[in-house]
């Protein structure tokens, strides 16, 4: 089976009226502890786990931060003719003065990373990012140390700062104002392309920071017969694939569901999308949601085609020179208690048929 997967980028973004959602203020808690836990090559059998808390890790790890330096992580630019703005300059998203513990040093806690390894570092409310060995253990200065960070100089420590635990990129390296900021560049030169992160088309570091982290998760490459780590060696090696032209098409490039309440729903939005290839392909639906906040909301809240919105799930098949039209909705849970506008992108997966 041949099979190309092509992304289609669709804006979105979704209005919640304030006057007419009459939720009561919410003050998040930060986490308090995390989960360490290193999986065998099968991504099933544990190897080793421990929790730990954040007071144990100021008292028993080194503490990273001196709670005097801000570090920034960087914004989407805006300017298709200026993605990664090397400057530093655009859209720089402060992350105060924190102190924390380098996720290395978590992650020795059972047993580290090899070469080839990945770790995916979660949020309570599941959304996650995932780092490479190099990234965590030998990371070049203008990436600098991805740290779990567990106090604040604004709001001192978890639970009282919300948002801890946070994910910060400690970047060594300065902009011409002196700052330390992790920028859109800094992701394009140290992290591999499959790890960049983008609000719609635009690169944006800030989507590193995950909030109230409670997992973090090592992924072993390979293991041998006793279930031992086992060195790894690796060698590039690259092929010539000829692949079926798979495109699509979309009739829209905003959705604005509107506003709408805990509880209720939004108008039904269709997307037409026009088969463009050469060959039958399969769609399916991701939600790319702006922050955590964005992200629950509307894997909670979307429906696809009369059916809550799955990220496996194939929502059309559609032959080729075909265009089918994918009806959207929200549904919003009852129990929704975050008010305010909540943006995300659809992006629409496209294989092909055998």
């Amino acid at each position: 089976m041949s099979i190309r997967p092509v992304r289609i980028v669709l804006g979105l973004a979704l209005v919640l009226s304030a006057a007419l959602i009459p939720a009561p203020p919410v003050t998040a808690a930060g986490t308090t502890s995390i989960r360490v836990v290193k999986y065998a090559a099968d991504g099933v059998t544990v190897v080793d786990e421990r929790t730990i808390s954040y007071t144990e890790m100021e008292s028993q790890l080194p503490v990273q931060g001196d709670g005097n330096t801000t570090y920034y992580h960087q914004g989407p630019t805006f300017e298709e003719d200026d993605l990664w703005d090397p400057g530093e300059t655009q859209n720089l998203k402060s992350k105060g003065a924190p102190r924390g513990t380098d996720l290395k040093d978590l992650c020795e806690l059972v047993g580290g990373m090899s070469a080839g390894d990945t770790v995916k570092v979660s949020a309570a409310d599941g959304f996650n990012k995932t780092f490479d060995y190099t990234n965590v253990y030998d990371p070049e200065p203008r990436q600098g140390k991805i740290v779990v960070a567990w106090h604040s100089d604004r709001d001192g420590y978890v639970p009282n700062w919300g948002d801890g635990m946070l994910l910060v990129f400690f970047a060594e390296t300065t902009n011409s104002e002196g700052q330390h900021v992790f920028g859109n560049e800094d992701m394009r030169r140290s992290l591999p392309e499959e790890r960049w992160h983008y609000f719609d088309i635009y690169p944006s570091t800030n989507g590193y920071s995950v909030k109230n982290i409670d997992e973090i998760a090592i992924f072993s490459a390979a293991d041998d017969e006793d279930g031992e780590s086992r060195e790894v060696a690796q060698v590039d090696v690259s092929a010539t694939v000829v692949l079926p032209q798979v495109a699509l098409s979309l009739n829209r490039g905003v959705i604005d569901y509107g506003e709408v309440q805990p509880g209720g729903s939004s108008r039904v939005v269709d997307v037409g999308i026009t088969n463009v290839g050469t060959t039958e392909v399969d769609l399916t639906l991701e939600v790319r949601g702006n922050d955590n906040v964005a992200q629950q909301f509307y894997e909670r809240s979307l429906y696809v085609e009369g059916a809550a919105y799955a990220r496996t799930a194939t929502i059309a098949r559609i032959e080729r020179a075909q265009t089918e039209s994918v009806d959207t909705q929200l549904k919003v849970p009852a129990d929704w208690a975050e008010e305010g506008r909540q943006e995300a992108v659809f992006v629409f997966w496209a294989e092909a048929v055998d």
